[in-house]
């Protein structure tokens, strides 16, 4: 199972930052989740909200220079070099026009193998058919009332993963994406009891931002002990 950090750990650290990357996979991460939008100037960056905050303006960064955002938001490249590429790294993909920069910079670190794209909503099947072997959709709506319809269309477009959030997951749904050769991730989850219901489950991949409580609840599924006497007290 993939234990992603999801950006980065934000329990232990601030969000989508280069030290928060770093401290997460120190913990045992062996995957990691961020946000990527594309410059004014071309620059991959990692932000979760988009936006260029001074005083009271607001300005999206696809509208911006790479020079003008704040020194604490990173670029892809910073990422992979900070961290190397000994993991599987998420991408919440807003816009399909940061799909191609991703995947360039990933392959460009000969990391596009273990690299998963997530739809953003509003994003579309059509956009997304053959651009990356390892798209990822996210899962609202993918478990209600016509789940396998959808289920299918997302693998007719090659979607390779749903992601939906660990509480929707039931056995049968894991079971029905399986049998569409998709793999199922849960994302927020947040309590010892929550990752280890998505292990039982049998969840490939589980997003949380308290790393020591996803690396206890991983290892203690693979029967290894959890590295650095991990905290997991709730």
């Amino acid at each position: 199972m993939i234990g992603f950090a999801h950006r980065g750990g934000r329990a232990h650290g601030g969000d989508n930052r280069i030290e928060t990357f770093v401290e997460a996979l120190s913990r045992g991460a062996n995957g990691l989740e961020t946000d990527a939008w594309v410059t004014s100037d071309g620059a991959v960056v990692l932000d979760h909200d988009g936006v260029l905050r001074t005083g009271t303006r607001r300005t999206p960064i696809p509208q911006v220079r790479r020079d003008r955002l704040p020194a604490h938001v990173p670029t892809l490249e910073e990422l992979y070099a900070a961290c190397g590429t000994d993991f599987d790294l998420a991408v919440d993909i807003k816009s399909a026009d940061a799909i191609e920069p991703v995947v360039a910079v990933a392959s460009a670190h000969g990391a596009a193998e273990r690299l998963w794209l997530f739809a953003h909503r509003g994003v579309d099947f059509d956009e997304l058919d053959g651009v990356h072997p390892a798209m990822t959709l996210h899962g609202r709506n993918m478990v209600g009332s016509g789940r396998r319809g959808r289920l299918q269309a997302a693998q007719a477009a090659g979607i390779q993963a749903i992601n939906a959030r660990w509480m929707w997951w039931r056995r049968d749904i894991v079971a029905e994406v399986h049998d569409l050769g998709m793999k199922a991730f849960g994302y927020d989850a947040q309590r010892s009891s929550s990752i280890r219901r998505c292990v039982i489950l049998g969840l490939d991949g589980v997003f949380s931002d308290h790393v020591d409580r996803l690396v206890a609840e991983l290892s203690a599924s693979a029967g290894a002990p959890a590295p650095g006497g991990a905290d997991n007290s709730r």
